[in-house]
Protein backbone atom coordinates (compact mmCIF):
# COMPACT_ATOMS: atom_id res chain seq x y z
CA UNK A 1 0.00 0.00 0.00
CA UNK A 2 1.25 3.45 -0.93
CA UNK A 3 0.46 6.73 0.81
CA UNK A 4 0.53 10.09 -1.01
CA UNK A 5 -0.10 13.69 0.00
CA UNK A 6 -1.55 16.06 -2.58
CA UNK A 7 -0.42 19.67 -2.84
CA UNK A 8 -3.88 20.67 -1.57
CA UNK A 9 -3.21 18.70 1.62
CA UNK A 10 0.20 20.33 2.09
CA UNK A 11 -1.24 23.84 1.54
CA UNK A 12 -4.18 23.27 3.89
CA UNK A 13 -1.86 21.75 6.52
CA UNK A 14 0.47 24.77 6.45
CA UNK A 15 -2.48 27.14 7.00
CA UNK A 16 -3.40 25.45 10.29
CA UNK A 17 -2.20 26.66 13.67
CA UNK A 18 0.69 24.76 15.25
CA UNK A 19 -1.70 23.06 17.68
CA UNK A 20 -4.04 21.92 14.90
CA UNK A 21 -1.09 20.75 12.75
CA UNK A 22 0.03 18.57 15.65
CA UNK A 23 -3.46 17.07 15.97
CA UNK A 24 -3.66 16.42 12.22
CA UNK A 25 -0.25 14.73 12.26
CA UNK A 26 -1.35 12.55 15.20
CA UNK A 27 -4.61 11.61 13.45
CA UNK A 28 -2.80 10.70 10.22
CA UNK A 29 -0.33 8.63 12.25
CA UNK A 30 -3.19 6.85 14.04
CA UNK A 31 -4.86 6.15 10.70
CA UNK A 32 -1.64 4.74 9.22
CA UNK A 33 -1.23 2.53 12.31
CA UNK A 34 -4.85 1.39 11.94
CA UNK A 35 -4.27 0.59 8.28
CA UNK A 36 -1.16 -1.46 9.07
CA UNK A 37 -2.46 -3.29 12.16
CA UNK A 38 -6.23 -3.39 11.64
CA UNK A 39 -6.76 -2.13 15.21
CA UNK A 40 -9.04 0.91 15.04
CA UNK A 41 -8.22 3.58 17.63
CA UNK A 42 -11.09 5.29 19.42
CA UNK A 43 -11.88 8.84 18.38
CA UNK A 44 -10.64 8.53 14.81
CA UNK A 45 -14.15 9.01 13.42
CA UNK A 46 -13.50 7.16 10.18
CA UNK A 47 -16.40 7.84 7.83
CA UNK A 48 -17.08 7.32 4.12
CA UNK A 49 -18.25 10.52 2.46
CA UNK A 50 -18.83 9.72 -1.19
CA UNK A 51 -17.25 7.77 -4.03
CA UNK A 52 -13.73 6.95 -2.88
CA UNK A 53 -13.46 9.83 -0.38
CA UNK A 54 -13.25 9.20 3.35
CA UNK A 55 -12.65 11.42 6.37
CA UNK A 56 -11.03 11.07 9.74
CA UNK A 57 -11.26 13.44 12.67
CA UNK A 58 -8.24 15.31 14.08
CA UNK A 59 -10.37 17.17 16.66
CA UNK A 60 -13.93 18.46 16.97
CA UNK A 61 -13.58 20.98 14.16
CA UNK A 62 -10.74 19.61 12.02
CA UNK A 63 -11.20 16.84 9.48
CA UNK A 64 -8.82 15.10 7.10
CA UNK A 65 -10.07 13.98 3.70
CA UNK A 66 -8.42 11.16 1.82
CA UNK A 67 -9.17 9.04 -1.19
CA UNK A 68 -8.97 5.30 -0.77
CA UNK A 69 -8.07 3.42 -3.91
CA UNK A 70 -7.05 -0.17 -4.53
CA UNK A 71 -3.35 0.22 -3.72
CA UNK A 72 -3.02 3.85 -2.60
CA UNK A 73 -4.31 6.20 0.09
CA UNK A 74 -4.15 9.83 -1.07
CA UNK A 75 -4.50 12.55 1.57
CA UNK A 76 -6.26 15.49 -0.05
CA UNK A 77 -7.17 18.14 2.56
CA UNK A 78 -7.10 19.04 6.23
CA UNK A 79 -9.65 21.62 7.32
CA UNK A 80 -12.93 22.49 8.97
CA UNK A 81 -16.38 21.31 7.92
CA UNK A 82 -16.93 24.15 5.43
CA UNK A 83 -13.55 23.62 3.73
CA UNK A 84 -14.37 19.92 3.40
CA UNK A 85 -17.79 20.65 1.86
CA UNK A 86 -16.23 23.11 -0.58
CA UNK A 87 -13.52 20.61 -1.59
CA UNK A 88 -16.11 17.90 -2.24
CA UNK A 89 -18.31 20.27 -4.28
CA UNK A 90 -15.38 21.31 -6.45
CA UNK A 91 -13.94 17.81 -6.80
Amino acid sequence: MRFRYLGSFDRSFRKLSAERRKKVAEAVGAFLDFYRTGIRPSGLGLKKLRNDFWEIRADLSTRIIFQLEKDCVTFALAGDHEEIRQFLREG
